[in-house]
């Protein structure tokens, strides 16, 4: 398997990422709506506050729904490598945005105040869904892949690798952590009131949610399993217990190994457990992923054996010191 296969490939996500397209039809029209509202304004004036406010308002819901369009953009997830997603615009946008919301929240009364929280909520929800975005379209992904499995195949750098990615899952748990709280947002908007200011259906947002989940989750749990066998439980263990080997310190080998077979083995079988659900671009490092984990566990459960053998003086210990030998070679093959 390709290993430079692009980490973020969503294929199995193509079905809830076309939500993107449905903000067009919904937005391309809406962008300027704060200057067709001067009518609207006049009728406005009194009971629910000033032209100024209605004004801002309805720039506001403009600025956001501006914002949206930029997620529009990413329609073809499905090849991400060709994905380049800028998100200087569309936070700029939101920042517009926010300011007039809170032009209109000074000029208006408070029988507006529950549209103006509706749109705050609105942009809230974008920033979450664009801050997510950035994370799975981060073209730095594919290189720490890179680094992870190049350190495992070669069993150099293992260090700088679990520092890389270790880093890499904490951002990912905050996206996830992040599009959790945009899903909760998304659910506590009025519904008919958003779909009134903007003319934005709210299931837009959560088909949005769903589809950068259908991301997030495989990508959490790649990391994760990776974080795990790079550890110090998973092959920092594995390290100190050849080290106990070699200095005839048979017990303290044995628990270091199997403190590491126990660690990678649940890397692994998340891993295989989470196939299934890992995007079309994602299934090739998920397979490269389970293969190494594999071999690595398969090698630390016969380093286990060797030690136990060897501190029994039984001459099987040689056997399975080449077993566990020749299954670190064979994570050298999985990415081919």
């Amino acid at each position: 398997m390709n290993r430079r296969q692009y980490l973020v490939r969503t294929g199995a996500a193509g079905a809830s990422v076309g939500f993107l397209t449905g903000f067009a039809g919904c937005l391309d029209d809406l962008t300027g709506s704060g200057d067709a509202t001067d009518d609207t304004a006049d009728a406005d004036d009194g009971d629910t506050g000033s032209r100024a406010g209605v004004r801002a308002l309805d720039r506001a819901a403009g600025d956001l729904n501006t914002a949206a369009l930029a997620l529009d953009e990413l329609d073809d997830l499905e090849d991400p490598s060709a994905v380049e997603f800028e998100p200087a615009e569309p936070r700029a946008r939101l920042a517009d945005g926010r300011d007039h919301l809170e032009t209109a929240a000074a000029e208006l009364g408070d029988d507006r105040a529950a549209d103006i929280d509706t749109l705050r909520s609105y942009a809230d929800a974008l920033e979450g869904l664009i801050a997510v975005t950035v994370t799975v379209t981060d073209e730095g992904l594919s290189k720490d892949v890179d680094t992870v499995t190049t350190a495992l195949e070669t069993e150099r750098g293992i260090e700088e690798a679990s520092t890389t990615v270790g880093d890499r899952h904490a951002d990912i748990v905050a996206a996830t952590e992040r599009l959790a709280a945009a899903d909760a947002t998304i659910q506590g908007i009025d519904a008919d009131r958003l779909d009134d200011l903007a003319d934005v259906p709210r299931a837009d947002l959560e088909e949005g949610a769903t589809a950068l989940n259908e991301v997030v989750t495989p990508l959490e749990t790649l990391a994760a399993a990776y974080d795990a066998t790079l550890g110090d439980a998973g092959y920092g263990a594995l390290d100190r217990g050849r080290d106990h080997l070699d200095e005839a310190a048979y017990e303290a080998a044995r628990d270091e190994f199997e403190t590491a077979e126990s660690t990678v083995s649940d890397a692994h079988q998340r891993l295989e457990n989470g196939t299934a659900d890992a995007p079309d671009g994602l299934v090739g490092y998920f397979e490269t992923a389970t293969c190494q984990t594999g071999h690595l566990a398969d090698a630390a459960a016969a380093f286990a054996d060797a030690a136990t053998a060897a501190a029994e003086r039984d001459p099987a210990a040689s056997d399975h010191r080449t077993e566990a030998e020749a299954a670190l070679d064979r994570v050298g093959d999985c990415s081919d």
